[in-house]
């Protein structure tokens, strides 16, 4: 495992696009496993692969539950290649955060064993992005 504890905070817009509070979404750390759990089932990597997990934690300060799509805040670059952004393929979105409350979520991404120079890029479809390097 990698401890990564990067901060980000996102707008909550509401259906007119107006900003009404902030999300506060923290990758924790990051942690290769050969073995997963997906809703309720026991998943094993293929020889050759595993899994890249990242363990999230996220705030909503607004007075109202709310649901995100973790999977559109993240993409997976490897072996230095910048044009192929991949989106995770383990998630359990949408994830519902409560009002004035904290959510534990995790997200991650089918790898090869072999492929290195994995760099996280974290931020908005539309906006800025920060690139975290995942050094094993």
């Amino acid at each position: 495992a990698q401890v990564v504890n990067k901060e980000f905070l996102f707008p909550l817009k509401d259906a007119k696009g107006a900003e009404v509070s902030k999300i506060k979404f923290i990758v924790e750390n990051a942690e290769l496993r050969d073995e997963i759990i997906v809703k309720g089932q026991r998943a094993t990597s293929v020889s050759g692969r595993t899994f890249l997990i990242l363990n999230l934690k996220i705030s909503n300060e607004h007075n109202q539950a709310i649901e995100i799509n973790t999977r559109d805040y993240v993409r997976l670059l490897k072996n230095g290649n910048k044009d192929e952004l991949l989106a995770p393929d383990i998630h359990n979105d949408p994830v519902e955060i409560q009002a004035i409350s904290t959510k534990y979520t995790r997200i991650g991404f089918a790898i090869n064993d072999s492929d290195k120079s994995l760099v996280i890029r974290v931020g908005e479809i539309n906006g800025e992005k920060e690139n975290i390097e995942i050094k094993f």
